[in-house]
């Protein structure tokens, strides 16, 4: 659309008509069950072109969390795609291997398991390793949509970041955590909705929920929140 063509307002008569195709078009392969059936029947499952974030206070579980619900999507038969800014590709995969044997992570970490403990690892290394999972630690905002352009758009997959605060705006200047935090979740609000796929970005949350009698989480908490308010479409 030109910046030189007239704006025109959409009648109620031709945004139903979108509707009504919308709703005919859609099908069960728009929705992407989290595995978790309280967040499914509460929040809905994930949608095409929407994003949510998952916000918590450093060590309280966000990266298990995402790794759950991705590992639920990949048996599914889903693509998924992670984007692992905070740890270590391989620490990512002896989460999955905890997850999915039951094994302690710290015991997986520091190879501290016993014989039927290493029987469990190796049943289940090659069923980790047929699901259709991608894994990057580039943190690089560019670099990050350059890897977002390998993803077949309206295809069956699910995008996770861990976590915003760890992705470099180039453009933006040291030391403004807020603009850059602002502009990293526009980013991937707009990676969602031109991918037409779901994404999923963990978040910190600042002190100041630890510092009140009443320690309920709101949407000011995010540290350095910029407009994840506004960006989010579910927001835990």
């Amino acid at each position: 659309m030109s910046m030189l063509d007239d704006p025109k307002f959409i009648s109620t008569a031709d945004a139903l008509v979108q509707f009504e195709r919308r709703l005919e078009a859609q099908n069960e392969n728009d929705f992407v069950a989290t595995g978790f059936t309280s967040h499914d029947q509460t929040l809905g499952r994930l949608r095409r072109g929407e994003i949510a974030f998952v916000g918590g206070r450093p060590g309280m579980s966000k990266t298990a969390f995402l790794l759950a619900m991705a590992l639920n999507q990949l048996k599914a038969g889903l693509d998924v795609f992670f984007f692992s800014l905070e740890m270590p590709i391989a620490i990512i995969m002896a989460r999955l291997v905890s997850i999915e044997t039951g094994i302690r992570l710290l015991d997986v970490i520091e190879r501290r398991f016993d014989e039927h403990e290493i029987q469990k690892i190796i049943g289940a290394l090659p069923k980790l390793s047929s699901l259709k999972g991608d894994w990057s630690t580039d943190a690089l905002l560019p670099r990050m949509e350059k890897l977002f352009e390998q993803i077949k758009p309206r295809s069956n997959a699910v995008v996770y970041v861990d976590f915003l605060g760890m992705i470099e705006s180039p453009d933006i200047r040291p030391g403004d955590a807020y603009a850059a935090t602002t502009q990293a979740a526009m980013a991937l609000k707009r990676f969602a909705m031109q991918w037409e796929i779901p994404v999923v970005a963990a978040a910190q949350l600042n002190r100041q929920v630890e510092m009140r009698k009443d320690k309920h989480p709101i949407l000011s908490d995010f540290r350095d929140s910029g407009r994840l308010e506004e960006a989010g479409d579910i927001v835990l």
